[in-house]
Parts: C-alpha cells; structure tokens; sequence
C-alpha cells in the first residue's frame, strides 16, 4: 500500500491547556473516505481543527502527504489540504462565483491574477455543485443550504489531494444531502484523493464511506469498517440512546441507522 496522505500518531490537543483529544493514531490513504462520527462534544472538529494546523497539537504528531503539519506554511499546507469548516460568516459581499474562485488562491502568486486553469477549476466547482445557475448571486444572498455547497466548491476548486469537510450535508434537503456523500465517494475513487468527512448522518456515513471513525470524549473507541463500526449496542452506549436500532440497506446490504421505541 501506498504511503498515507494524512497520519496521526498519539494526537493530543485541546483549548486553553485543557486537553480534549486523548491519543489519536490513525492513517488515510488516496482513494479513501473516511467517516468521523460521535455525539455532539466528542471531539470531532477539535480532531479537524488539530489536523490542518488551526489548533496547536498538546503532544503527538501529524503529517500531511508525509510532510510534519508543524513544518509547512500556510500556502503549503493549502496546497495539500482543503477544509471546509462546519460554520463560516461569509465577511465580504462576494459573487457565488468570486467565492468559489478564493480557492485557487495557493496556486497562484500572492498579486497574480486568476490564470485558464483557475476559472477552469472555478467553473468545474461550480457545476459539481450543483451552484452554476447562482454563480452572480451575492454570498449573502443565500440560503443556509446553498451557502454550505459554496463552502463546498470552495474547497473543490481548491484542487488538493486530501479534503477535510466537517458537516459538509448540514442543512441540505435530503436529495443534495445524498449527492454531496456520492460526490466525495467519486472524487475519492475516480481522482485518488483521500477524504476525511464529519458526519452526524449516520446511515449516509455507512453508505459511502470506507471506513468510519468513532470518537468518544475524546478518545478513538473504534475504526473499522462501516459494519465494524455501527454495532447497535455500541451505538447506543456512546450516543446514550436506546432507541437507535441497526438495519441493512437492502439494496446495498450497507448498515444503515434508525429509531424505534
């Protein structure tokens, strides 16, 4: 197998001295989408934030595309990694299509104007995301959904090897919902980048991920496998409810989550 794109070893960090991630040690791979789910306060964007730099670690190490996260610029690190955060005011009256172009930014020259391959990138964003209809509408113009596939593009046109998204489907309708998941499970597959998602859709984590991880106060309690990780009991403990019941997608056989009293 080839080197992993992102590798943590013993990650530990947290806010204001308080430690809130307790030993984390995993790899992702090109190719691969990862899931990343646990109860609200498990730690998960603290894990995002850790992994591209915007937290500093307490102790353990990270490293991107076999580079120390500690060693590499801002410009760099941008060039491996694109993130799209989990909330994000947009500060500037942009057009849709200006925003989605902010992305390009660590390709180019600080003062370099926007190149073919720029608006190329721009445009194809845009379309995947279903947003080229909108690309002249102002960012503030839009709705929480069509804003959170701005955040999207944004990321795409970034043209990285490794994706970060932390609740990329929040606040989308159900059929943008699923086309999101599928987008980042091609992307993965048919240009060999390595995705690492935070989700709180459980069942839509199962269907397209590889392998899903399960935070836990902080800690990794399991990954594995989509199957290995939605084990009804373990569910129910670490979400502390009972009504969480496992079922199989009878037209994928992928485990899929639902609620019964």
């Amino acid at each position: 197998m080839s080197a992993p794109i992102l590798q943590a070893k013993d990650l530990r960090a947290g806010y204001h001295g308080c430690e809130v991630l307790h030993g984390i040690s995993f790899e992702l791979h090109a190719g691969e989408v990862m899931g990343i789910i646990g109860p609200n306060g498990s730690g998960k964007s603290t894990l995002l934030k850790a992994l591209t730099g915007l937290l500093p670690l307490l102790e353990g190490s990270a490293q991107l595309a076999g580079k120390n996260l500690t060693n590499l610029g801002s410009r760099e690190r941008a060039r491996l990694c694109a993130v799209q955060p989990q909330v994000e005011v947009p500060l500037f009256d942009y057009s849709v299509r200006e925003f989605v172009l902010l992305g390009r930014h660590p390709h180019r020259p600080l003062l370099g104007t926007a190149t073919a391959n720029d608006q190329h990138a721009t445009d194809t964003a845009l379309t995947t995301t279903d947003l080229h209809s909108l690309a002249r509408r102002s960012i503030r113009s839009l709705s929480t959904g069509e804003w959170q596939r701005a955040l999207l593009a944004r990321a795409l046109a970034q043209d990285t090897p490794l994706l970060m998204l932390d609740e990329p489907a929040a606040h989308l309708d159900p059929g943008h919902r699923y086309d999101t998941h599928a987008l980042l499970q091609k992307l993965s597959r048919e240009n060999q980048r390595a995705v690492l998602c935070v989700s709180h859709d459980l069942s839509l984590a199962a269907e397209f991920c590889d392998r899903v991880m399960l935070l836990h106060n902080g800690h990794l309690r399991v990954l594995g496998t989509p199957s290995d990780v939605l084990q009804e009991h373990l569910l129910q403990e670490v979400f502390h409810c009972p009504a969480l019941r496992v079922t199989t997608n009878p037209h994928t056989g992928q485990p899929g989550v639902v609620f019964a009293r």
